[in-house]
């Protein structure tokens, strides 16, 4: 991918640009295997100090904010370098301490954004699951399926297709989030998922062309995770570790995909 001197993403979206997204994002991982390695066990670790009682919380938020800020570096660096000897270089000398210092205030920005997203949505759904007239105080056995066919119609389809919208338009979200510089700017990219030029961009359809393409073969790619986890799931520290290597592959994966999205649109 060396011609025109284009930047490497411009070089990324003109040859192939699902195939692309895939390349750029696994060579991220494997041409540096010590700091994939590193960042995997930090994760790792942190994860099963989220199982205590005490500090789980805590090592929680850390995760979060540290996986995102590592996302946050990967977009940017696949969104601004020249060409890929560039990319390669960088890559080399990728520097977990240095990630945190540089973006780990807008991470920890978009995951607080992403708890009061989810705060929204929970507390919607209650207030539209009480408005039903349905209670559930003697457990889901105890109500009918007629009430529940109620619900599944006035919220459950609704709720449906919201999520699939979301889904949608989420790169675009997410590549607002990696070009965030403080605390502020990634609480608030966060919701630029209501912004009408998020889904303005949203409606071309190079874009709509890119998220299909690739939506389906990540779609694919969590069926075989999903059926790989479910082999390992009486074995708890194996099931995390594999759990964590995914989940790692797939962030840096999106990421990627996010800037070559908002590339394919801007």
């Amino acid at each position: 991918m060396q011609e025109n001197n284009m930047r490497l993403i411009d070089e990324a979206i003109a040859f192939e640009p699902v195939k692309n997204t895939f390349r750029l994002g696994w060579e991220f991982i494997t041409l540096n295997k010590k700091f994939t390695m590193s960042v995997m066990v930090v994760l790792l670790v942190l994860s099963l100090l989220g199982l205590l009682p005490v500090v789980g919380f805590i090592a929680s938020v850390f995760s979060s904010g540290f996986a995102l800020a590592v996302q946050i570096y990967v977009g940017r660096l696949v969104y601004e370098t020249d060409n890929i000897e560039s990319f390669v270089d960088e890559v080399h000398n990728a520097d977990g301490q240095d990630i945190i210092k540089r973006y780990f205030a807008p991470a920890l920005g978009a995951y607080m954004g992403w708890m009061v997203m989810a705060l929204l949505f929970v507390g919607i759904i209650t207030l539209a699951i009480s408005s039903s007239g349905i209670s559930f105080q003697g457990g889901i056995s105890a109500t009918t399926n007629a009430e529940l066919l109620s619900l599944l119609s006035t919220i459950g389809i609704p709720l449906l297709l919201i999520t699939l919208l979301f889904a949608y338009v989420q790169p675009l979200v997410q590549s607002n989030i990696v070009m965030a510089n403080d605390f502020k700017e990634g609480f608030f990219a966060v919701f630029t998922v209501f912004s009408a030029d998020v889904w303005r961009h949203a409606m071309q359809g190079s874009y709509f062309k890119y998220i299909s393409v690739y939506g389906v073969i990540t779609l694919l790619g969590m069926f075989f995770f999903t059926f790989i986890f479910s082999i390992f799931a009486t074995i708890p520290i194996l099931n995390i570790s594999i759990m964590v290597i995914f989940v790692y592959i797939f962030s840096i994966m999106m990421t990627v995909s996010a800037v070559v999205a908002k590339r394919i649109v801007e």
